[in-house]
């Protein structure tokens, strides 16, 4: 394997420059429902339901509340503000004929797109309709799919009563061409798919979000459930030898979850080839402090087992390597490096009440250490507990009074510092003290250094944003003791 291969490596939730604002934020969507989770009015940033084209050597991103982010290396994305930035909920990408269609959940009365490029302009084709010529019921959660043979079809469907299917004009891909047909729906016997954290009530769930996935023959429907607020979201599948079905419930379900960890509740995603003819799952997964649509976007390997079962190893918060590197989608893509700074010593030049330092090492998505209000030169600071050879790390800024009309988002200005001994100088290792890009979450790799601790200090922010930190984690390899030290 070539040394630049083995170079690249990315890191969940995947970091993207100007993070959007969450949907129900704007007065427009802003629905009055409760779902705040702490019972108070808060702006937050939201990617979710990610639809994802892999196309022309490049990686093309649609997710919810903001569009699009495009990628060559699978490391780096750069936001393309198109002319459509934001259609709906659950966008869904379709390439057909060499053309490309879009399409999402509320796209302005079910509006298709279409355009030459996956970046567009994109043009109105018409709404998307039944064979009644209305727009189907219960129409969330859309992807297109276009066939081999070229033949069109869609799929939706959102909450307890079914994921639908119907055939379209492969001419006129928003006009059905065949009525509805229900391809499954809600099972209570699926004990992943009852609603609550912990799965404990089977009286109702969400199913949603679904993708249909062809390898050869076989054509794989995922979904997610019970609901995008809960660690127990997660995605199954479905699978036939027809489009249409009918559909038999996968023997290896859910194909991918996880309920701890920084990235945790993976669902309503899709599953993509890519380079080199590895398959990628791409998800969203939670933060949900402020509203339960306060989520994030991950991705890992998929693959296909012995028995044709398709599966994702986990999902991870850890380095892995990209792109089209996938050592071994049974057992995982992990780079080599561990989370060295977890839960070790960590202090601050200063703690708002409740915001201990503590939080920016715990392992958690909901908590995070804030400095004082006064504090104009913040750090923050911890100590490995022995010496690492550390070479990436992650940072998740909190944005604790983030208000797009008195605080809006921005670049943050920083250095992280690391010391090779207790009693050594602090060492540049980072300096984005020049930064402009506004990094909601950073990932940052470097040449590997040996380190005991190291500290992050905050040069510049966004006026009155609040200087905060979600996770601070530093990967590396620790040092191997002396042979004969013990046993």
């Amino acid at each position: 394997m070539k040394a630049k291969e083995t170079s690249l490596t990315y890191c969940n939730p995947i970091p993207l420059p100007d993070y959007p604002r969450g949907r129900m934020c704007r007065p427009e969507h802003d629905s009055g429902s409760g779902w705040l989770n702490n019972g108070r009015w808060h702006d937050f940033r939201e990617t979710a339901d990610p639809s994802v084209l892999y196309h022309d050597n490049k990686w093309f991103l649609y997710p919810s509340a903001g569009m699009a982010w495009v990628s060559e290396d699978f490391t780096t994305w750069k936001h393309v503000k198109m002319n459509l930035y934001d259609i709906g909920y659950a966008p869904t990408i379709m390439r057909h004929r060499g053309r490309f269609y879009l399409n999402a959940s509320d796209s302005n009365k079910s509006i298709m797109y279409v355009s030459d490029n996956p970046l567009g302009p994109w043009k109105e084709v018409g709404p998307v309709t039944g064979i009644d010529g209305k727009i189907p019921d219960g129409y969330w959660d859309p992807m297109f799919f276009s066939d081999d043979d070229e033949r069109v079809y869609l799929y939706y469907g959102c909450g307890a009563p079914a994921i639908r299917g119907l055939e379209m004009d492969p001419d006129r891909p928003n006009i059905a061409i065949s009525e509805a047909k229900k391809l499954f729906a809600y099972n209570p016997d699926h004990e992943w798919e009852r609603f609550g954290e912990f799965n404990e009530d089977p009286s109702q769930c969400w199913v949603e979000g679904a993708w249909m996935f062809k390898n050869k023959d076989t054509y794989y429907l995922t979904y997610c459930a019970p609901g995008t607020q809960f660690a127990t979201y997660g995605m199954g599948c479905y699978v036939s030898k027809s489009p249409l079905g009918p559909f038999k419930y996968q023997k290896l379900n859910p194909i991918l979850r996880r309920t701890d960890g920084l990235v945790r509740g993976p669902g309503h995603g899709c599953i993509v080839r890519g380079p080199k003819n590895t398959i990628w799952a791409f998800y969203t997964c939670l933060r949900c402090y402020h509203h339960v649509f306060e989520r994030r976007i991950g991705f890992d390997p998929a693959g296909f087992d012995s028995e044709g079962n398709l599966f994702v190893h986990t999902a991870t918060d850890i380095p892995q390597w990209a792109p089209g590197i996938v050592r071994n989608p049974q057992n995982g893509n992990d780079a080599g490096s561990k989370p060295v700074s977890i839960n070790k010593p960590a202090k601050a030049s200063s703690e708002a009440p409740g915001r201990m330092s503590s939080y920016a090492n715990d392992y958690s998505i909901r908590t995070w250490w804030e400095a004082d209000k006064k504090d104009s030169k913040p750090w923050l600071e911890i100590g490995l507990g022995a010496k690492f050879a550390i070479s990436s790390l992650r940072i998740i800024w909190a944005e604790p009074n983030l208000d797009y009309k008195k605080a809006p988002p921005g670049p943050f200005r920083f250095k992280i510092e690391y010391k090779e001994d207790e009693k050594g100088k602090w060492k540049m290792l980072v300096d984005k003290t020049r930064n402009s890009v506004d990094m909601h979450i950073d990932y940052i790799t470097f040449s590997t250094k040996k380190a005991v601790s190291v500290k992050l200090t905050v040069i510049g922010a966004p006026e009155n944003i609040g200087i905060g930190v979600v996770d601070f984690s530093v990967f590396g390899i620790g040092e191997m003791p002396p042979p004969g030290k013990y046993g």
